[in-house]
């Protein structure tokens, strides 16, 4: 039988109730890790990472903060490398990578650098076991295999291990045990964010520019969508706090922008504004959230996610809806996400 375009990574995306699932499975070993890695005191947690995984980190280091005193924050591998004097100089950190792969080489550089000083411990967020041989600690999502080059399902479960882990942190073990259903939650989420995004591309083909916006955990999230149209679709694609896009950036906006908003509860008020204006210069509008179709019901496509979900608990699926934009912008050029231009599953420089 001949492969179909983009074949393995739609099957990919479709997996990733399984890896949520089998999360839930492990968190007993995931617990009895934290127990260890939180035994000690940190001045900081600095979540690291490359590309997706970078997106993942600025994503994690919020819903840290979010739930914990201990300050956190997002710095890509190369900046830790560079200058690490910066980052971890004369403090006790945790640097925690996140990988889908253990032999990144930049991530390994950013490690081995860091590590040298002597406040600092490491504690990998990954969907590969042997990140446990130069890392102090590991937490897994343990049924994230790959074959595809794009991140789907590893990054989903990824973030969904930050999240477990920062709630786990701050005790909030409740929030944790509402997630328990995610995989069914995810299974429904799925249809409906593959059926929108087909809807959206079929009936807009002269789309050239794809915006996403997002505040709080979901402006990582929202640089995910953003990667994924890119690295799929090829397509022109950017993202940003959705408050900041009125300085500059919607200069851009006309009839060929879409602008998908992942609408968090606190942003509903200013994204409904927002929604409004960039409707007037034309462009096509999405939103995504627990109730947009009552909150922006202006958009001319409206998504809720009617799971009882907050905002945190809902930021590991809500950026599914970009794997699907990407998905369907690589089929209507007609290119295959399977084999996307210059990318492979780890960067490896040699």
């Amino acid at each position: 039988m001949e492969k179909k375009n983009s074949e393995v990574t739609y099957r990919e995306i479709y997996g990733q109730p399984e890896s949520f699932e089998a999360i839930n499975n492990s968190l007993d070993q995931i617990y009895a890790a934290l127990d260890r890695v939180f035994a000690e005191s940190y001045d900081e947690l600095i979540f690291t990472g490359c590309g997706t995984s970078f997106y993942l980190a600025q994503a994690a280091a919020h819903a840290f903060s979010s739930y914990n005193e201990i300050p956190a924050r997002a710095v890509c591998c190369s900046e830790l490398y560079y200058f690490p004097e910066a980052y971890v100089g004369n403090r006790k950190a945790l640097v925690l990578p996140v990988t889908r792969k253990s032999y990144t080489t930049e991530v390994r550089m950013a490690l081995d650098r860091v590590r040298s000083y002597p406040g600092v411990k490491s504690l990998a967020i990954t969907c590969d076991k042997d990140s446990a041989a130069y890392n102090d600690y590991v937490i897994l999502s343990p049924e994230t295999a790959e074959d595809s080059v794009i991140m789907t399902r590893s990054f989903t479960s990824m973030l969904y291990l930050a999240v477990v882990m920062s709630m786990y942190v701050s005790g909030n073990t409740g929030e944790i045990a509402a997630m328990g259903n995610y995989g069914h939650s995810v299974r429904d989420a799925l249809g409906k964010m593959d059926a929108l995004a087909g809807r959206i591309i079929s009936e807009h083909e002269h789309l050239n520019l794809f915006i996403t916006l997002g505040q709080g955990v979901y402006y990582g999230v929202a640089n995910e969508c953003m990667n994924k149209m890119k690295e799929m679709g090829l397509a022109n694609s950017e993202a940003y706090y959705s408050m900041e896009y009125r300085h500059g950036p919607m200069s851009l906006v006309d009839k060929n922008t879409l602008i998908l908003f992942l609408s968090h509860s606190r942003t509903a008020k200013e994204d409904s504004r927002l929604l409004c204006q960039m409707r007037e210069y034309g462009a096509v509008t999405a939103a995504v959230g627990n109730h947009v179709s009552a909150d922006l019901k202006e958009a001319h496509y409206c998504l809720d996610l009617p799971y009882g979900y907050n905002d945190m608990q809902n930021a590991p699926l809500i950026g599914i809806i970009g794997q699907f934009m990407g998905y369907y912008i690589a089929g209507r050029k007609g290119i295959d996400a399977d084999t996307p231009r210059h990318l492979s599953q780890a960067i490896v420089i040699k």
